[in-house]
């Protein structure tokens, strides 16, 4: 009868432990599982000339929920936090824009949350961006600091809006930042050679 109970009461505490564990996202390269958390209001989502996304949502009636989280999971990734809008800048119906989403598969959600209240989150929604999923830049607009992305080996230039080249970085590979502050607030172009496949394109880049 004792050994009974305690198999019993061993059951409770892994379901207790198991409810109790946060949604996350599976890391397989092209796989988004089902969104498993306790969505409170939907998500709208539209790409604006492959370039931006523009996420729409109603914030929840409950006035603990201080703060709206933007997340985004790339590829299946783990949620990233992408934006943070406070209390003040917080309307009834909410509008936010993703200005340099990356290629490729993205999911979308917003995470509610307050000092004193659990997070809720609404519906996710998904965006297809189509291009070089090898190569991210951001964040865009850029203030100084450019931080490039890339699987392959690239050469890069930084155009302005006329066509007279203002930066130019070569051979550049993983992870690298670029120092834009000599750069005048404007419209820029980053003209990319990729050696692995031989293609030339081109990215809108915003100057703070």
């Amino acid at each position: 009868m004792k050994k009974g109970a305690l198999v019993y009461l061993l059951c409770l505490l892994v379901f207790v432990c198991t409810a109790q564990e946060e949604p996350t996202v599976s890391p397989l390269a092209n796989h988004f599982p089902a969104d498993t958390s306790g969505f409170i209001t939907d998500l709208s989502l539209s790409i604006f000339e492959n370039a931006r996304v523009i996420l729409g949502w109603k914030q929840p009636e409950d006035t603990s929920l201080a703060f709206a989280v933007i997340e985004r999971s790339t590829g299946g990734r783990n949620f990233e936090v992408v934006a943070v809008l406070k209390q003040s800048d917080i309307r009834s119906t909410n509008e936010w824009i993703d200005e340099a989403p990356p290629k490729g598969r993205s999911l979308y959600r917003v995470k509610f949350s307050g000092k004193d209240s659990q997070p809720a989150y609404s519906k996710s929604a998904e965006a297809l961006i189509a291009g070089d999923i090898s190569f991210r830049f951001y964040p865009n607009p850029v203030d100084n600091i450019l931080i490039i992305r890339s699987e392959a080996l690239l050469d890069i230039q930084i155009v302005d809006a006329i066509g007279k080249q203002r930066l130019a970085i070569n051979s550049l590979q993983g992870l690298q930042t670029i120092n834009v502050s000599t750069l005048e607030k404007g419209i820029y172009f980053l003209r990319i050679n990729n050696h692995t496949t031989g293609l030339l394109t081109q990215e809108k880049l915003l100057k703070n």
